[in-house]
């Protein structure tokens, strides 16, 4: 894995989503990263376990500021309001700040985020792009490698939107690869 891989990846179960995220943050920790996972409190909790079940030390490793997990509502709402849309400097200014903090100790930083995927359940898929393109321009500022996943949905099988998704990311896998 490249530090400027954004990758995507769809599911269809929280089972094939834990496994998935699980693998991508397991296999960075156990490298030495630093990992970032943006998730709902629930996913949070799972990949905890999936963590844990792996020999990890969550706690420790979130002490040591090298798992950082953040809820997926409140860093949302940071720089997304439901009435104007995603407002782009304070997106740049959470994550500029949060990308030198992470990356501080000269390790590779890996993010995994689910706020794309949260814009599309709430029926909001043209911030989710938004969402996606600023993650590449970040990526221009910080080298640091994106793990996106997207619940198969109608907008996920819409022919004209799978291309899309598939133009703004640099590797998009298959369920279960």
């Amino acid at each position: 894995m490249n530090t400027s891989d954004h990758i995507l990846q769809f599911f269809s179960s929280d089972e094939s989503y834990v496994r998935a995220v699980g693998r991508y943050l397991h296999e960075g920790l156990a490298a030495g990263d630093t990992c970032v996972a943006v998730a709902t409190a629930e996913h949070l909790r799972m990949l905890d376990e999936y963590l844990a079940a792996a020999g990890l030390d969550v706690g420790a490793l979130s002490a040591e500021y090298r798992y950082i997990p953040l809820h997926t509502e409140s860093t949302l709402a940071t720089f997304f309001d439901a009435h104007s849309g995603i407002n782009r400097p304070r997106f740049h200014r959470q994550f500029n700040q949060l990308m030198s903090q992470a990356s501080a100790s000269g390790r590779p930083v890996r993010v995994f985020g689910e706020m794309v995927s949260l814009l599309v359940a709430r029926g909001r898929p043209t911030a989710a792009i938004l969402l996606e393109e600023l993650w590449n321009e970040l990526s221009r500022e910080h080298n640091f490698s994106l793990f996106c996943v997207y619940e198969e949905s109608e907008f996920t099988r819409d022919p004209q939107n799978r291309k899309l998704l598939h133009g703004i990311h640099s590797h998009v896998l298959a369920e279960g690869a």
